[in-house]
């Protein structure tokens, strides 16, 4: 059953978010290449105020939350590789990422928890009054989710959600009602790869959209699926986590392995 007491309170905070917000800069945000994968290299301040500046701007923008797996996954075949490649963010929530920019000399600044991005967004949009879509998940696993969301952040206008389970026809009504919605930041948690690949067929239908890839994301805001424990999170090994929980998934982290080899046999023949 999911979990009622899932509730986050850092609304409740006295902190004046859009001057701190308004006092980042973007001047020392880059890119790190990791294995021919440009990720970007920023603070998560500096991640959400590229995703307000995009928003200001306008535009169709597609983020990617990027770890190891999915670097792997990526650089398979020419089509992923696209998919990356026209994506506006690539963002280092692997902590496996930041470890290998490291070894392969331009470390990136930081590593950004998914959970905690989510969160920053919709707190900031509560605030600036931004618009949101949920997409994702069993449609009850959707409905908690809304649920929690809206209890911690009460003035957030979610204006709409639809469970992640569709087919193509269904599929046309999901789309409308997005672009009815108007939904300036739409987050999509159909799970990796199938929701970078839907959020990069279906973008050029939209105008002015972010469109946020949040995987399985959506069942840890919902209290379906129980986030790391502490250990874990403070070592940024949420993914390391949730392999060894789901044993099923060992596919995943022979991938994982992978990643790691090329990181170690790129240095050391770099070093040659």
């Amino acid at each position: 059953m999911p979990d009622d007491s899932i509730y986050y309170d850092s609304y409740k905070e006295e902190r004046d978010l859009v001057l701190e917000y308004n006092q980042v800069t973007l001047d020392d945000a880059g890119v790190v290449n990791i294995l021919g994968m440009g990720i970007d290299s920023l603070t998560r301040a500096q991640a959400v105020v590229k995703v307000l500046n995009m928003i200001r701007d306008g535009g169709v923008h597609h983020i990617i939350l990027m770890h190891p797996y999915k670097i792997v996954r990526f650089n398979a075949n020419e089509d992923m590789k696209l998919i990356a490649a026209r994506s506006a963010m690539k963002l280092p929530s692997g902590a496996g990422i930041r470890w290998a920019s490291r070894m392969l000399g331009t470390p990136a600044k930081e590593t950004i928890p998914p959970l905690s991005f989510i969160m920053d967004i919709v707190r900031i949009s509560e605030i600036q009054n931004h618009t949101i879509f949920i997409i994702g998940g069993r449609p009850e696993v959707t409905e908690q989710a809304f649920f929690n969301i809206k209890k911690s952040f009460p003035k957030i206008r979610i204006v709409g959600r639809h469970g992640g389970y569709f087919n193509e026809e269904r599929e046309r009504s999901v789309i409308e009602a997005v672009r009815k919605s108007e939904a300036r930041i739409v987050f999509v948690g159909l799970g990796f790869p199938h929701e970078d690949k839907w959020i990069h067929r279906i973008r050029n239908e939209f105008k002015n959209t972010v469109f946020i890839g949040i995987g399985g994301n959506i069942e840890i805001i919902s209290g379906t699926v129980k986030k790391a424990p502490a250990w874990f999170m403070e070592k940024n090994l949420e993914w390391f986590y949730r392999i060894i929980s789901r044993p099923w998934r060992v596919g995943r982290f022979v991938r994982v392995m992978w990643f790691y080899l090329r990181v170690l046999f790129k240095k050391v023949f770099k070093k040659k």
